[in-house]
């Protein structure tokens, strides 16, 4: 899906992070974050392994809403739900800020992979070399390309751009298309996006259509924050490797050993806070 056909507020988005980008690239070179990239520590590894596994991945996803006025519990504090998720024992957290018009991104990435010692992904839209550069210096251990959003030769130099920077990259895809490219690109992850744009629903038949023709040795990760236990369950029956799933589902000891169950892990849920 190109960029053109995505719904129109994230055009929107995604123009207005085009021009930020491009005075970020002039206000500092690319290599000066370079240099500052080769200062972080190694990138913890992300499904970089293909041996088997029955345990399914749980990556707690840090989301950015628009502030809501007089809504108890709506505060946005990344750093303070990613320790909470290294605290419930999960693997993982997927840092999305891209819904909404928001310039601390970055910012916050930074914030995140110095309080946690869990791999941090960035799920921020990637448009050019230079994001990948500034989301390694910023500590991510992982980013997700969207397919949808770059056009295929810009995704086959971002690819290589987070590989040399010692990054998984998570490939996301919507479509045959999408799918069939991606898979040239020898990706360790691909990342399966199955949502209507409008109803939000997710389009299971979509999604198993595609898993099915991801082969064994690629790991599968489905990359739309999973809001319910159901959506859950469904996911998971999909053989997939990682999910990322949203907060409201991981507040209590019932439902993470509920997610323990649906994706065949063992972990004991810890106390909650």
């Amino acid at each position: 899906m190109a960029t053109e056909e995505l719904v129109p507020h994230m055009n929107v988005i995604i123009a207005a992070k085009r021009r930020y980008l491009i005075e970020r690239k002039t206000k500092t070179p690319i290599e000066a974050v370079r240099a500052l990239a080769s200062m972080q520590k190694r990138p913890q590894p992300v499904l970089s392994s293909v041996a088997d596994s029955s345990s399914v991945m749980l990556i707690g996803q840090i989301k950015y809403t628009l502030p809501q006025t007089g809504v108890l519990g709506e505060t946005y504090d990344p750093v303070a739900t990613a320790l909470r998720y290294a605290h419930i024992g999960l693997d993982a957290a997927a840092l999305f800020t891209d819904e909404v018009m928001y310039q601390r991104g970055l910012d916050d990435l930074v914030l995140v992979s110095r309080a946690v010692s869990m791999p941090i992904i960035s799920q921020d839209f990637i448009l050019d070399e230079y994001q990948v550069v500034e989301t390694r210096a910023a500590g991510a251990s992982a980013l997700v390309l969207h397919s949808g959003v770059v056009d295929p030769p810009t995704l086959r130099t971002l690819v290589s751009a987070t590989h040399r920077n010692r990054m998984t990259a998570i490939v996301e895809v919507s479509d045959q298309g999408e799918l069939e490219y991606a898979l040239g690109l020898s990706p360790y992850v691909i990342g399966i996006r199955s949502r209507a744009a409008v109803t939000h629903a997710l389009d299971m038949q979509n999604a198993l259509h595609l898993r099915q023709q991801i082969p064994s040795n690629v790991r599968v990760m489905f990359t739309d924050g999973l809001r319910s236990m159901a959506e859950v369950e469904a996911v998971a029956e999909l053989g997939v490797h990682a999910v990322i799933v949203q907060e409201n589902i991981t507040r209590t000891p019932a439902q993470l050993q509920e997610l323990n169950t649906l994706l065949n892990r063992h972990n004991t849920p810890a106390d909650l806070p």
